[in-house]
């Protein structure tokens, strides 16, 4: 069985997949008529989600030791880098020493 070193934060990035794969399908307009939605709002939802699964993304494979240039080889608009540092901080201090 494969492990991962920083587990809660992969969860966090399934967790986020799913909810994107979600409302994602809310934008059709038979969707959004039956949960009373509006266009903006469920874009608003999607565009949130994608901007924080692609930080935690980013965070998630430097972690585990790749350079950004080696994750993202052309983007458009920059990530916000102090935000892929926080979550770096925050997952980084919950890994534990194999020899313990």
């Amino acid at each position: 069985m494969k492990r991962t070193k920083y587990p809660e934060l992969k969860l966090e990035l399934k967790v986020l997949a799913s909810e994107l794969k979600e409302w994602k399908q809310n934008r059709k307009l038979a969707k959004r008529t039956e949960l009373k939605l509006k266009q903006w709002e469920v874009q608003y939802e999607v565009d949130w989600r994608k901007y924080e699964y692609r930080h935690k993304h980013i965070a998630y494979c430097m972690l585990n030791g790749r350079r950004y240039e080696q994750i993202e080889n052309y983007c458009r608009v920059a990530p916000n880098f102090s935000e892929i540092d926080r979550i770096m901080e925050k997952h980084g201090q919950k890994t534990v020493c194999a020899s313990a």
